[in-house]
């Protein structure tokens, strides 16, 4: 009986070790209202631009690599125009200082950093971020910045997800908000599952957008 349980547990062992060695992944099936969730959070990334990046970078000077030197000022930037795009009623105001030197918009840097915990896991030190265009500056409590649009926006749909251990591959389409049938893309994006403010969301790793010839 020993020897019956001893390869038992060898066998087991042989084909975890054959697991991580070969890797796991293993196509999911998820429902239609999973599958919008899940496009729905990564078209917060897509609907700013944020089409390549990752956050586990080898060689990258910062846990987020997005391309840029400064990958703190990437971040501001995200938890910034997520709030412009998403909440600009409930949490953008109108600039109240004398000349507004530096843009007629503020935001209270909580939502900032709120943001970027919710979609990256990453704690935010809140700070100026003047190197890039438009330029965010922080008075200690406010960002003050200038609002822009213009620009196409992309959203993502997710067609297929893979899990490998606790890691999410989703791949899909991007389109054009104002036209569903322009598709000018294809991406694949990684993320963990992740509990923010008590729901069950994700915690997005990667993005890697390719586009059409």
């Amino acid at each position: 009986m020993k020897k019956l349980m001893y390869g038992i547990l060898m066998s087991a062992l042989v084909l975890t070790i054959a697991a991580s060695v070969l890797g796991a992944e293993t196509k999911m099936k998820p429902s239609a209202s999973e599958l919008k969730k899940m496009s729905t959070f990564l078209s917060n990334f897509t609907e700013q631009g944020f089409m390549v990046f990752d956050i586990e970078a080898d060689g990258a000077d910062e846990p987020l690599h997005l391309g840029a030197p400064d990958a703190v000022s990437d971040l501001i930037r995200f938890g910034i125009r997520h709030n412009y795009i998403n909440n600009f009623k409930s949490r953008v105001a109108k600039c109240e200082t004398k000349d507004c030197q530096y843009g007629s918009l503020v935001i209270d840097g909580k939502y900032v950093a709120e943001s970027v915990k919710k979609y990256f896991d990453l704690d935010l030190k809140n700070q100026s971020a003047m190197e890039g265009d438009p330029p965010y500056f922080y008075d200690g409590k406010l960002y003050h910045f200038e609002g822009a649009d213009g620009e196409a926006t992309y959203y993502a749909q997710v067609k297929e997800v893979f899990k490998d251990g606790n890691v999410l591959r989703m791949t899909g389409e991007l389109y054009n908000a104002d036209d569903e049938s322009e598709r000018p893309a294809v991406f694949e994006a990684t993320a963990k599952p992740y509990k923010f403010g008590g729901k069950e969301t994700w915690a997005i790793l990667s993005m890697n957008v390719i586009w059409n010839d």
